[in-house]
């Protein structure tokens, strides 16, 4: 079965695109409203509109903060389109719609969002935009362990800087690696790399232990499976199956301060998440 895909344009730059990872193709209205598609990511009323629109079998990835977008009332972006929104908000455009597809997701705190949006369940499946052949395993112990996390331009609340700058000097044996951001920190185990290639990013980060994961609102991230397929030990907000999680600061101290502890590669939680990744029925490769 060939299967097609659509991708929301407010989806952000991934590793890869979805014809390298699942083989599907490049979806054209015109050309493939009647072939299975995936629907990656539903941001705004464009997204919702081609769903709606389409005659053939149809699959929802959902992408994250297209969830929060959806659980905030459905009124995206600015200008036309969020006047748009305002007509076909409500249950008569929105419901119906989606349930005529099968949704699926990365993790429990999204599944549990969208039955509480429209009393829809989804499928929990972690996708990777990328080649997993390209992040062998790489993990060497340290007692003086890197941590990495990366953050969009003006949104470094959102992933967990101002969290780093708190509680760096607690544990002062990490050093902190912070990518994509002009962010300027004041603690001396705080490395500011600013924005950088994705080429860069990943040479730097083979040779760290911990990718971390501070979105209080999340999918899986790349950062996270990067982290776990690298043989690291990724630290996540959200709960993910046998990655450790927190819910306060503090025990995000601790987590950090076990890290000097972690001997041998994470091989348990990387077989396991090799074994979940991408494994979607539009998955062909």
């Amino acid at each position: 079965m060939q299967a097609y895909c659509r991708v929301a344009p407010s989806l952000g730059d991934l590793e890869g695109n979805h014809q390298q990872v699942w083989g599907t193709c490049h979806y054209i209205y015109r050309k493939h409203k009647d072939k299975p598609t995936v629907f990656f990511g539903l941001y705004d009323l464009r997204d919702y509109i081609a769903l709606w629109r389409h005659k053939g079998r149809k699959w929802v990835l959902w992408a994250g903060s297209d969830l929060e977008n959806l659980s905030s009332g459905f009124l995206f972006n600015d200008g036309k389109l969020r006047t748009l929104s305002k007509i076909f908000k409500g249950n008569k455009f929105i419901k119906p719609t989606l349930k005529r597809a099968t949704h699926f997701v990365e993790n429990r705190y999204e599944k549990d969002m969208l039955n509480n949006c429209i009393g829809e369940f989804a499928n929990i499946v972690p996708s990777f935009m990328g080649n997993v052949k390209d992040f062998p395993i790489s993990y060497k112990h340290s007692e003086n362990p890197n941590v990495y996390l990366s953050a969009h331009p003006g949104r470094e609340e959102e992933y967990g800087f101002e969290i780093i700058e708190r509680i760096a000097n607690k544990v002062p044996e990490c050093t902190f690696h912070l990518y994509g951001s002009d962010w300027k920190s004041i603690r001396k185990n705080v490395v500011c790399h600013g924005l950088v290639t994705k080429e860069r990013f990943n040479a730097d980060i083979r040779a760290m232990q911990c990718g971390l994961r501070l979105n209080k609102h999340d999918g899986f991230s790349e950062i996270t499976a990067k982290s776990i397929l690298m043989g690291q030990y990724p630290i996540t907000k959200l709960f993910n199956p046998r990655i450790p999680n927190y819910f306060h600061e503090m025990e995000l101290v601790a987590l950090l301060r076990n890290l000097k502890t972690m001997k041998k590669p994470n091989l348990k939680a990387r077989d396991y998440y090799i074994s979940i990744i991408n494994k979607y029925p539009w998955f062909s490769k």
